[in-house]
């Protein structure tokens, strides 16, 4: 049987669980924290664990074990499991509350789960996004509330897309699960700075972009995409991943243009030359 962790305990998965009264279950109120395996071999371990604790200090939830033990617990499971295309999961939940709506005593379960490749086609042909207007709550917090992108999901099926491309304001932030990126007709990169969850991909990548690119953080116009050379996107599963439609609007030439693919193939290495130093 697989093997979970709950709090601070490796455990069968049948009783990795929460209770009812739990705040995640009631209110959807808890965060949550995804990273892939190499391997075997944990992604950009240390930047996930940290992510995940500032998400908790800032929604006031006290993890049962701290940074260190949390590491110890999850390598022991990858170990034990043995799953070799699969990611860790690590939830922490508003905890049992004994009115409905204030928080408890948080319960933490860290899952290991498979993970299904996309198509290749996404990487090498791109994908397509639909608009939506619509701000996340503390957006700089990965939380387990994704209502809107679940709710979506038919729409985002029937136009053919890949997901949603949040806006406010006439500001562009980010996808449901992704990170958003276009290349201006000066071949800079630009991307949103504020109001985002700031995705650990997102993070290496414009690291090495800035290597040989020119990069903007700031706010990005919904106008802007009308003049974008190239637009791709960054996360745990989509890794670099090229974007030739919005909506009704073909970006470029509508195929992954030259800094794109540029940076896919940086990104393959910096890859590499993590999984070799760590």
């Amino acid at each position: 049987m697989m093997k979970y962790i709950l709090n601070d305990q490796v455990i069968d998965q049948d009783k990795a669980t929460i209770h009812v009264s739990d705040l995640a279950l009631l209110r959807a109120y808890g965060v949550f924290d995804f990273f892939r395996l190499v391997d075997l071999q944990p992604l950009f371990f240390n930047d996930h664990i940290e992510r995940f604790f500032n998400s908790a200090d800032i929604l006031r939830l006290k993890c049962p074990v701290g940074r260190k033990k949390l590491k110890a617990l999850i390598l022991e499971v990858i170990s034990a499991n043995q799953i070799q295309n699969s990611g860790i999961r690590i939830v922490l939940t508003g905890g049992e509350s004994p009115n409905g709506y204030s928080i408890g005593k948080p319960t933490l379960i860290v899952i290991n789960e498979p993970i299904n490749p996309l198509p290749e086609s996404h990487f090498t042909e791109g994908i397509k996004l639909i608009s939506h207007e619509y701000l996340r709550d503390i957006p700089e917090v990965k939380t387990i509330n994704y209502l809107v992108g679940i709710y979506k999901m038919p729409e985002i099926r029937e136009k053919g897309a890949l997901d949603l491309l949040f806006h406010w304001n006439g500001k562009i932030s980010e996808l449901t699960r992704s990170n958003f990126f276009i290349i201006d007709q000066n071949d800079k990169i630009v991307t949103a700075g504020d109001g985002i969850l700031k995705g650990i991909n997102r993070k290496h990548v414009l690291e090495i972009s800035r290597q040989k690119f020119e990069v903007e953080e700031r706010d990005l116009f919904i106008e802007e995409l009308a003049g974008a050379k190239e637009a791709f996107i960054t996360g745990t599963t989509k890794k670099v991943m090229p974007v030739y439609q919005i909506d009704d609007l073909v970006i470029g030439d509508g195929k992954p243009g030259k800094i794109t693919k540029d940076l896919q193939k940086m990104f393959a290495e910096h890859i590499e030359t993590y999984l070799k130093e760590n």
